[in-house]
């Protein structure tokens, strides 16, 4: 994407990049990047106030099994020294809170191939043009493959008629309009979807005022392909309408291969 990219970068070397001539810089940065998180916030209040400067912080994050995972498998040492590996994930999650609060957007890497990474960080990007006053992730998912890991609020629209059961229906997801139409064609459905909003109404402008950055919302039913991706598709086309907030929407049984 045409960037200077520096990984592994100490905060206390990232100040002279804010003079430097290049005009596109991703520094990769993490917990060995500085001693304590204050140097890392005195250094990105640096560049925020430099109005000659556009600046995203995105966080990556994954499930602690994922990252368990990953240390087994390249034999790497963990920077956070504990008594044992998973204490580590967790003392490193408590250390990077106030960095995850600070960026302008986040992406959950449990499940992405390099190629999808990719184009989820070409859709975070765009906030360096337009930063809004909250970022709201709405993701659909099946229950019967586990509830998403650091999701704010969770939605359960499992007591709607299920399109599976219909042989039509079945193949498709909730992104075909003959299963969104089925799904809402019930009055409980509509009465559930303005409720939903309703709440969301009064919830997203308390979040901005009380300074909430992100906010995630998990739409689930059985399977995660046919009501809940039909609801986050929903919840994101009206929420996007509102000028204030950043919207997306992602459908994890879909990325993982489970439709």
């Amino acid at each position: 994407m045409g960037y200077y990219t520096v990984d592994n970068l100490p905060c206390e070397i990232g100040t002279h990049f804010i003079d430097s001539s290049i005009e596109k810089i991703a520094l990769g940065m993490d917990i060995r990047s500085f001693k304590k998180v204050d140097e890392f916030i005195d250094f990105l209040k640096k560049l925020r106030n430099n109005s000659e400067i556009i600046c995203s912080v995105i966080f990556l994050q994954a499930s602690k099994e994922v990252i368990l995972n990953r240390y087994n498998l390249t034999r790497r040492k963990h920077p956070v020294e504990e008594s044992t590996l998973l204490q580590s994930i967790r003392k490193e999650r408590e250390i990077m809170a106030g960095v995850k609060e600070l960026s302008t957007g986040i992406i959950d890497t449990s499940c992405d191939k390099p190629k999808e990474l990719i184009e989820k960080l070409k859709i975070v990007l765009g906030l360096d043009v337009d930063i809004k006053d909250i970022n709201i992730h709405i993701q659909s998912f099946g229950f019967k493959y586990g509830i998403p890991i650091d999701v704010d609020l969770v939605f359960d629209v499992r007591f709607l008629p299920n399109p599976y059961y219909l042989d039509e229906l079945r193949p498709k997801s909730g992104l075909d309009r003959e299963v969104s139409d089925y799904v809402m064609s019930f009055d409980i459905s509509q009465e559930f979807y303005a409720k939903l909003m309703d709440m969301l109404d009064f919830l997203i402008p308390n979040y901005i005022k009380e300074g909430k950055k992100h906010l995630t919302i998990g739409i689930g039913c059985s399977g995660g392909k046919h009501r809940s991706v039909t609801f986050a598709e929903l919840l994101y086309k009206e929420l996007s309408e509102i000028e204030n907030l950043n919207v997306y929407v992602n459908h994890r049984e879909k990325e993982r291969g489970n439709w």
